[in-house]
């Protein structure tokens, strides 16, 4: 495995100009991709009081928040959440394969599928998902995997590479060991990558991400 690429700490904050995308991958669907450090999901609501995250199901607008923390994750209830079955009051760590329930019938499950990164995965259990139709969310730290493996953020079974998708100075970029092409510019390892940009490597990788407006 390559090693993964990270942000320099000197690097704009991609946030300030947009925190959410989605992002489009072939036989895979589309998952969302947030990338600030506290992502609120809720019902839904007037665009400009609904959360990061607006699920089509009973909940409040602000149900509960994932807050990102060091290496790990918090979750904050603002109205009945449970996780692990046990209904929380107050702010609660996060283990990677814990079950989190909000309201009467929404469904989640936590999921820090690498040791090597801090970005979390949202899983869908129940039947509800966001305003913006998606398969998943991808609350987004400096690095994304995606590949065959299961400890890949976004899990693409057809594939035989890996694909690390990655921010820098404020843009994504992504890092193959085969040559890519992005946006019909081909680059040996990897690439920025604008919004809007096809990325394809080999017969079976291919995806997108779309900036959500």
């Amino acid at each position: 495995m390559f090693a993964l690429m990270t942000t320099p700490s000197n690097a704009p904050n991609s946030t300030q100009a947009a925190s959410r995308f989605v992002l489009w991958v072939d036989g895979v669907g589309a998952l969302l991709l947030c990338l600030g450090d506290r992502v609120t999901i809720g019902g839904p609501a007037d665009p400009e009081k609904q959360a990061d995250v607006s699920l089509l199901a009973n909940l409040s607008r602000r149900h509960a928040t994932f807050v990102r923390s060091g290496e790990g994750y918090l979750l904050e209830p603002h109205a009945p959440t449970w996780v692990g079955h046990r209904q929380i009051s107050e702010t609660t760590p996060l283990t990677s394969g814990y079950d989190i329930r909000m309201g009467n019938n929404v469904h989640l499950k936590f999921r820090l599928p690498s040791v090597l990164s801090g970005t979390a995965v949202l899983d869908f259990v129940s039947d509800h998902r966001p305003v913006v139709s998606v398969d998943g969310i991808v609350m987004m730290e400096d690095n994304c995997l995606l590949g065959p493996g299961q400890d890949q953020h976004v899990v693409c079974a057809g594939w035989t590479e890996s694909v690390v998708l990655f921010r820098r100075n404020g843009q994504f970029w992504c890092k193959s060991r085969n040559p890519v092409s992005i946006g019909g510019r081909v680059s040996a390892e990897g690439g920025p990558i604008h919004p809007g940009d096809v990325v394809n490597s080999g017969a079976e990788v291919r995806f997108r991400i779309e900036e959500l407006t």
